[in-house]
Order: structure tokens, then C-alpha cells, then sequence
């Protein structure tokens, strides 16, 4: 039995240092793979990080059924910050603007330490405020500070990681887009976990929830779009033109779908009351926000990109395993 319950950490090793050592052969290509997985598991950790501070602060049913799950979620921050340990190694292998030498504050700011720093010091807030918000349940004015901190760090973070890896794009909103996945994410593992374990979870309460997260992801992704075309810049244009010419125009479509039509299908109550129907809508929202950490990573890659994909579906599988075992260790 003891065996068995390491063979999801065994796994996910073995899945994941293939990837790792086909940097050392095609460091942009195996690391562009690897950021696509990173990017979206972290967003489990950091969703929940988020729904457990707003937990303390809006009363309701609702914290009941998520607050425990959200709490046993966010020590897996320590396993998303050693799998950000690959990207900081080399910077520029990703970002082409870490390798620049500029003057003055945009010098400094745009080297690969201050990135390997902003990065590191919001894993150790995000930990920190995690673990004071577990010991603290009823510390409102902790979650308070949490969620004023942590929202427009992750923000700037979002920046580092993926907006910038096409400099020339940029977008105001960009931020709070990838942090209404990260939210999408972490709902669509906690509620099914919730809804399996305890059979008086409130089951119309949770998908109230769910469904409010998706309207905002569909909210802030459309207007992204909207706004970037409007505009009729020719960067904002360029980025979304890489995304929707070849294969990954399929899955630009793939992506609305899986988002929009369990989306749609939560407006009728019956389905929102239905434990069978939300454990069934977790896998493909689950499948459409890999596939679009995927849209928002390997389009930026030159060359390389069908490598790229198996290298990112390797690590998505491996850290899955890994935070599969993270929740299995810390509630059997």
C-alpha cells in the first residue's frame, strides 16, 4: 500500500525529466513546454490561494464548500516554485528582451535578476500569506491585505511569464485574464473533489460560483480581443494572427467551446443541482485551459513548436501527477 501511494510521485518524476534534459539539446523548445505546464498548474495553487482569502471575506455556504479544499490546495505554491526553477536558470532562452543591455530603471528592470527575483518573492508571499491565512481562519483583515497584494503582483508576474514573450504585445488586462483561469482552474478541481467527498456539499452554491468565474474568463478574454482589434494595432493584431493560423486556429476554437459551453450549460438549474453533471463538466474546462495555456505559450516559439507540444503534454502530465500526490499526502 505505501508503495502504491508514491507511484504518482514516481511517475510524474519520471514524466517530467525527459523534458528537463531535452533543454540541454533544444533549451527553447523543451523550456517553452515546460512553461506551458507550469503556467497552468501553478494557476491550481494560486486560484486557490485567491478563493481562500475571499473565503474569509464574503460569508455564505459557499465557504463551507470550498475553504477546506482551498486550504489543503495551497501548499502545492511549494511545488509550483521549484517548477519555476527551470525558467529562471536562463532567461533569455524564452525572453528575448532579458538578454538586452539598456540604461537606467527599463535596463535594470528588463535583466534576467530582477526577473528571477519578482518571481521568487511572489512565491514566497503567496506562501506566506497562505500559510497565515490557514492558521488564522477568521483573519479578515489578512485576507484583506492577501488579496490587495497578491492580485496586482500576480498581474505583473502574468507580464513576466507569458505577455512578454512576444515584447511588442502588451495589454492592460492581460493579468487579471490569466488569473481568471488560474480561478477556472482551481474550481474545477475543488468542486468535484468536494462534491465526491462530502455528500452535503451544496452542490447549487458551488456552481453558482463556477459559473460566475467562467462569465468573467469569457468577460475579460473577449474584451481582450475586442479592444486589440479595435485598436488595429499592428502588434496587438500579430499576436493573435500567430494564434489563429494553422492548427492553432483549431484550437483557438477548441478552447471557446470547452469554456463557453459548460458556461452555457450552467445557466439551467438542474444541471447547477446535479453532483453527476458538475463532476462531468470538470474535465473538459480542466482540457480547455491547458489547451489555451498551450495557445498562449508555443505560438511565441519560431520553430520547433510540434516538440514544443509533446515536451508541454509531458510536463502537464508529470506536475499533474506531482499535485496529484501533493493533495493525496496532505488528506489520504
Amino acid at each position: 500500500m505505501t508503495r502504491r501511494r508514491y507511484f504518482p510521485a514516481v511517475a510524474g518524476v519520471l514524466l517530467c525529466g525527459p523534458v528537463l534534459a531535452y533543454a540541454a539539446v533544444e533549451p527553447a523548445v523543451a523550456l517553452s513546454g515546460w512553461l506551458t505546464a507550469f503556467a497552468f498548474w501553478s494557476g491550481l495553487p494560486i486560484g486557490a490561494l485567491v478563493l481562500l482569502a475571499m473565503t474569509r471575506l464574503v460569508p455564505g455556504v459557499w465557504r463551507q464548500g470550498l475553504g477546506p479544499g482551498a486550504e489543503a490546495t495551497v501548499p502545492l505554491l511549494g511545488l509550483a516554485a521549484l517548477a519555476l526553477l527551470p525558467l529562471l536558470a536562463c532567461p533569455p532562452t524564452l525572453y528575448p528582451w532579458a538578454g538586452e543591455v539598456g540604461q537606467g530603471f527599463r535596463g535594470w528592470y528588463l535583466s534576467p535578476w530582477p526577473f528571477r527575483l519578482r518571481g521568487l518573492v511572489f512565491f514566497a508571499l503567496a506562501g506566506l500569506f497562505a500559510c497565515r491565512l490557514v492558521r488564522q481562519p477568521p483573519a479578515v483583515p489578512l485576507a484583506i491585505t492577501t488579496l490587495i497584494v497578491l492580485v496586482p503582483f500576480q498581474d505583473l508576474i502574468a507580464s513576466d511569464w507569458l505577455m512578454s514573450l512576444q515584447p511588442e504585445f502588451h495589454s492592460s488586462g492581460f493579468g487579471l485574464y490569466v488569473l481568471a483561469i488560474q480561478v477556472v482552474t482551481a474550481l474545477a478541481v475543488l468542486i468535484p473533489l468536494r462534491l465526491v467527498a462530502d455528500r452535503e456539499a451544496p452542490a447549487g452554491v458551488l456552481a453558482g460560483v463556477w459559473l460566475t468565474a467562467l462569465l468573467l474568463w469569457a468577460y475579460l478574454a473577449f474584451m481582450q480581443y475586442f479592444i486589440s482589434w479595435s485598436g488595429d494595432l499592428t502588434p496587438g493584431v500579430r499576436w493573435y494572427q500567430r494564434r489563429g493560423d494553422g492548427a492553432w486556429g483549431v484550437v483557438e476554437y477548441a478552447v471557446a467551446v470547452l469554456g463557453l459551453l459548460p458556461l452555457f450549460l450552467l445557466f439551467f438549474p438542474p444541471i447547477r443541482r446535479s453532483r453527476a453533471a458538475l463532476v462531468c463538466l470538470a474535465p473538459p474546462v480542466l482540457l480547455g485551459k491547458m489547451l489555451e495555456m498551450a495557445w498562449l505559450v508555443l505560438p511565441a516559439l519560431p520553430q520547433g513548436q510540434g516538440m514544443a507540444a509533446i515536451a508541454a503534454a509531458l510536463a502537464l502530465m508529470g506536475l499533474g501527477l506531482l499535485s496529484w500526490f501533493g493533495l493525496r499526502w496532505r488528506r489520504p
